[in-house]
């Protein structure tokens, strides 16, 4: 169905992956993964057609569509209701046609062609089973958790997790339920909640074509791939490994041992030769001082000759063994994210009679110092909202919150895409001298090139890590996460899990993320 040869991509230079190659066939099943920067969101615009690559093609089989998921509305000032009943293709603009049709064949001296016309569009409706859309179109509405958005709304009016799930929406509609079907989709669970993941992996479980998904998300790639394409960062050619993220994992750190026991094992067999070439250079040097000396016989010319040569031709061989394609460089791996939050004295948390029209009236929560909680509920109960009433972002219709400073990681970054810079925001936030600002992003893995970058041009996943680097040099000892695993990479929750597991602070989480959720050890869970 699709079929990738050699694809290579640079940025500013730099090859970002060279030599990728990919096929995807009816029912193939492939996680692409890989840290922030790697470039895996660039490799699917080259695969849909949106990038061309600097080296290398991608064919299409005929009759092959694809619907991609970007994360990305095309069209601000377009309604929700057209967005996603464009999603439908031809099955709405027929249906639009026949209801068009149907007010003027309604009205007096409707022409007869009008009539014939009416019939071939009923006909085409009828052939495509248009009297399942509607139903389609409401089961991923729900499913998707955007029914209640009204289909007159403008889309930027609506949250950026609104938006997202829209375009998932409207991707899976239009997918064809016949024909070459591929789906690529770019972190599609984010924004979802427990049962819309849920929903998600039961229809691509049932889905007959070709799916191609960058997620972070371990439990639905455990769940959805049976092979794993890495882009690492280090190799410009991508990794593959057979099954799905926990045997990823797995085969990753077998591989990771196996090289540096090679490369190990090696490295003696340098440091013998090296010892054997120097021992040889220095009899030869022995001999050679005994000779000029006049101490010497013609036989013992000849041997020092010989000895010379032969210390000549093993550090030959010794070069030629390390420029050979089979000499194993050092095993490499990506600069560690430093993660590590404030040792704070536990504080306790207290909220009475909290009201927020529309989504709880009084509420009352009590966490107590030390304690991790974590609070779910479907998208729209109000999490997001309850997290900012904490934090004192916003203020609640009645009720009051008491008790030590809150910190929020928000959940969208929406209004940080901005022209301030890196340093700029980072101190704006932590009041330290720009050197010790620097040595701390620095950590963070945000190296001088990007310390003056503006925060418009950084990924989500830079957005996350930068807002991470604020809250951990915070003196905040309540820690509010709202879905802190959206847009990190393995590597990056990694490191959280493990700081959060060392965190003494009180924790209050909204996550979807099973695996993230038994990692850091929760006390409770307070459901909305």
């Amino acid at each position: 169905m699709l079929k990738a040869v050699s694809l290579s991509v640079s940025f500013a230079a730099e090859p970002l992956f060279s030599g990728v190659d990919l096929t995807l066939g009816p029912g193939d099943r492939v996680g692409l993964v890989g840290p922030n920067g790697a470039g895996k969101s660039t490799l699917l615009k080259v695969l849909t057609g949106r990038l061309t690559p600097d080296a290398g093609h991608v064919t299409l089989a005929p009759g092959t569509t694809i619907g991609y998921f970007a994360q990305q509305v095309p069209d601000p000032d377009q309604t929700v209701g057209d967005y996603l009943a464009g999603g439908l293709g031809e099955i709405h603009r027929v249906a639009s046609r026949m209801r068009d049709l149907e007010r003027r064949l309604a009205t007096s001296g409707a022409p007869p062609r009008l009539l014939d016309e009416y019939g071939r569009v009923q006909e085409r409706w009828t052939d495509l089973r248009g009297w399942e859309a509607g139903n389609r179109l409401d089961e991923v509405r729900q499913r998707l958790d955007v029914a209640h958005l009204d289909d007159h709304t403008p889309l930027w009016r609506i949250s950026g997790g609104e938006q997202a799930r829209l375009t998932l929406a409207r991707v899976l509609l239009s997918t064809p339920e016949t024909g070459e079907r591929i789906l690529i989709l770019d972190e599609p669970t984010n924004h979802l909640d427990a049962d819309g993941i849920d929903w998600l992996g039961r229809w691509l479980a049932g889905f007959a074509g070709a799916l191609l998904v960058v997620s972070h998300d371990r439990a639905f790639l455990d769940r959805t791939v049976t092979r794993i394409v890495e882009l690492d960062g280090i190799h410009q050619e991508p990794q593959r490994y057979e099954e799905g993220y926990t045997a990823y994992r797995e085969e990753k750190t077998r591989r990771w041992q196996a090289l540096l026991l090679d490369y190990e094992a090696q490295q003696k067999d340098l440091r013998r030769w090296a010892d054997d070439i120097a021992r040889t250079r220095q009899h030869a040097l022995g001999v050679e001082t005994t000779m000029r000396r006049g101490l010497g016989t013609d036989q013992l010319r000849r041997y020092a000759k010989k000895v010379a040569k032969k210390a000549k031709v093993r550090e030959r061989r010794l070069r030629r063994q390390m420029e050979a394609a089979h000499w194993i460089a050092e095993p490499q791996t990506r600069p560690p994210l430093t993660l590590a939050f404030p040792a704070a004295e536990p504080a306790a948390l207290s909220a009475r009679g909290l009201t927020v029209r529309t989504l709880f009236t009084d509420l009352d929560l009590e966490v107590s110092s030390g304690e991790r909680v974590r609070l779910t509920g479907r998208n729209g109960s109000g999490k997001t909202t309850l997290l900012r009433v904490l934090a004192g972002q916003l203020t609640p219709d009645a009720g009051e919150v008491t008790g030590a400073p809150a910190s929020l990681l928000p959940q969208t970054h929406d209004e940080l895409r901005t022209k301030a810079t890196v340093l700029e925001h980072f101190r704006a936030h932590v009041p330290v001298y720009a050197d010790d600002a620097e040595a701390l992003l620095d950590a963070h893995l945000f190296g001088p090139e990007t310390w003056d970058a503006p925060l418009a041009t950084l990924s989500a996943g830079e957005l996350r890590r930068l807002l991470l680097a604020i809250m951990v040099n915070s003196s905040a000892r309540v820690l509010l996460l709202d879905e802190p695993t959206n847009y990190l990479d393995f590597d990056a929750l990694d490191v959280i899990e493990e700081a959060l597991r060392a965190y003494q602070g009180t924790v209050i989480v909204v996550t979807h993320d099973a695996y993230f959720a038994r990692a850091i050890g929760l006390d409770r869970e307070v459901a909305l």
